[in-house]
């Protein structure tokens, strides 16, 4: 086994240890070679941070042509417009190694942090989860026990986060279509987002709620498996207001919507506070369960997968 640079000839292995990370959290999801080799030199999806790396590098651990284990690294730079947590830091941005080859991934991280202490960063981010075509967590999802262990070992923390986070994950098929409004006089409209389509309940010219939904997540058409699944970016109903069916009124809407754009499955990224508040009974109720759970910073070393 040896540690190298990442060359072209290993992007077959390398993209096979990517979906098969990425298919333990949501069936079907993949990349592709083309990409990954994209995003490795430069990453689109990462809009307000990547301008600010000066420099990347990608670690393989190799046995044969075979990649066991791989880490992703890069410097940002410490000019004015670089936010402060990042200026002049270095990020291990993703690792990734196969479950049962700790040898691989403690050489792949070893030589990860010789590499930062030759770029010489102000400071060290562990995990900058900016795996391509990756489950929408901040964090480490629970079915890679392995990933949070071997960073554990390498003696890598975690941020600590005051909210863990869920990722839920089904079909649109057995959602209703929307209804009457739960409260009379209640109006829909929808409209752009920031990051997808919008619809808002508004009473009396008053917004209510909303919620925003992304129907294209193949990155136009750069992630092929990735067609038919939406995101369910963000919903919020007003304090005062909650409780009382705008919600699930608004997701119906949203639902009907993404079923004629083409799509039939979702996934939603919930805070273990509004989890816990009632956002997991509603998405249980539409027949959405949990795919996998960010493992938290003082969970790495036990951390069951999801079954």
């Amino acid at each position: 086994m040896r540690v190298q640079r990442f060359e072209r000839a290993h992007l077959p292995q390398l993209v096979g240890l990517v979906n098969l990370h990425l298919a333990a959290v949501v069936p079907g999801w993949m990349t592709t070679g083309a990409f990954l080799a994209e995003t490795l030199e430069r990453n689109h999806t990462e809009y307000i941070t990547d301008p600010w790396v000066e420099e990347r590098a990608t670690l393989c651990a190799l046995e044969g042509h075979r990649v066991l284990a791989a880490a992703h690294l890069l410097r940002y730079g410490d000019r004015p417009e670089v936010s402060a947590s990042y200026g002049g830091a270095g990020e291990i941005d993703w690792f990734l190694a196969l479950p049962a080859r700790d040898d691989a991934a403690s050489a792949v991280l070893s030589v990860a942090r010789d590499h930062l202490g030759s770029w010489r960063v102000k400071q060290e981010h562990s995990w900058g989860g900016g795996i391509p075509a990756g489950p929408p967590l901040l964090g480490i999802p629970d079915t890679w026990p392995h990933v949070a262990i071997a960073l554990h070992t390498a003696g890598h923390r975690l941020p600590t986060r005051p909210h863990r986070e869920a990722l839920y994950g089904g079909r649109l098929e057995g959602v209703p279509g929307q209804g009457e409004p739960p409260i009379a006089g209640l109006a829909f409209s929808r409209t752009a987002g920031s990051g997808g389509t919008r619809f808002a309940a508004v009473l009396d010219g008053e917004e209510l709620g909303y919620c925003e939904v992304d129907q294209d997540l193949t990155q136009g058409g750069a992630l092929p498996a990735l067609h038919g699944w939406a995101d369910l970016r963000e919903i919020r109903v007003r304090e005062g207001w909650r409780n009382r069916g705008i919600g699930g009124w608004l997701l119906q809407h949203a639902v009907s919507w993404l079923r004629l754009s083409g799509c039939d499955r979702i996934v939603i990224n919930v805070v273990e506070d509004d989890e816990t508040a009632g956002a997991g009974r509603l998405y249980s109720r539409f027949g959405w369960e949990v795919l996998a759970r960010e493992i938290t910073a003082h969970r790495q070393e036990s951390a069951p997968p999801t079954t």
